[in-house]
């Protein structure tokens, strides 16, 4: 799966408000497999806590360029 359709994924999973927070462009291609794992652990599961949504939104911002 490309790292555009796993990003939009992601943004749908954790119900993201400002959509394109997550932009393919502002991530490096060396990132991909950490987008991937992210995107793993979220369709894995039902449901993701507030405070989950929140840690993950962090942690992707740190990955941006």
């Amino acid at each position: 799966m490309d790292k555009a359709t796993m990003l939009k994924e992601i943004e749908e999973k954790l119900k993201v408000v400002n959509k394109g927070i997550l932009k393919p462009e502002d991530f490096d291609e060396s990132q991909t497999e950490e987008i991937e794992d992210y995107h793993k652990m979220l369709t894995s599961r039902n449901d993701v806590s507030a405070m989950e949504q929140t840690a993950i939104l962090d942690e992707l911002s740190k990955l941006r360029k």
